[in-house]
């Protein structure tokens, strides 16, 4: 006799197997990687868009105030200089005159190495002298002057002389000096030169 075999129990399922949920698994986090790398890069091109409006608007923001400062500067820098110009013309200094009166009051062995105005009423002098006493003195005349309102000696220095040459020869001295003019007087005493000549 043979047997049979007749299970009412109901079936188990087989179990999943380790490599279907591996399976599962890599793909589920292949997706949550693949979705935040999108949101990530749409806020970036979001982001973006929205530092390229600002630079935009700052650029705009940048040439209006430049066209405005450019605009003052150059309707105000041209009136200053016309009128600098206007003053220049009215006012000249006649330095031919006052170098006459300068040089009158060297010694006679001082010698002038450089003049220039440093500014409309100051003048620096550079002056070679024999000694440092004649310096002194025609610092001293200098302050005698009526139309200088100041005159000060800023350095005294002795200019070198090579050992070649002789030894009869004494050194050098240069001494440089800042004189402040009185404009005024000083006008009016060319004004009376010109008039006695």
């Amino acid at each position: 006799m043979k047997l049979i075999d007749i299970n009412l129990l109901p079936q188990k399922e087989k179990k999943r197997t380790a490599f279907t949920y591996s399976v599962l698994g890599t793909a589920g986090i292949f997706i949550f990687i693949v979705l935040f790398m999108m949101l990530t890069w749409q806020n970036m091109i979001a982001d973006t868009n929205r530092i390229d409006v600002k630079i935009e608007s700052a650029k705009k923001i940048i040439e209006v105030q430049q066209t405005k400062v450019l605009g003052a500067e150059t309707s105000g820098g041209t009136g200053q200089l016309s009128d600098a110009v206007q003053k220049m013309m009215t006012y000249p200094v006649k330095t031919v005159p006052l170098l006459n009166e300068l040089i009158s009051l060297l010694p006679e062995r001082g010698f002038f190495r450089e003049f220039e105005y440093s500014e409309r009423d100051i003048i620096n002098l550079t002056i070679q002298f024999d000694s440092s006493r004649e310096a002194a003195f025609y610092l001293a005349h200098l302050r005698t002057v009526e139309w200088i309102k100041e005159a000060e000696i800023i350095e005294i220095t002795t200019q070198e002389i090579d050992e070649d040459e002789s030894n009869d020869i004494l050194p050098r001295y240069l001494a440089s000096y800042s004189l402040h003019l009185d404009s005024g007087k000083l006008d009016a005493l060319l004004s009376e030169k010109e008039e006695a000549e």
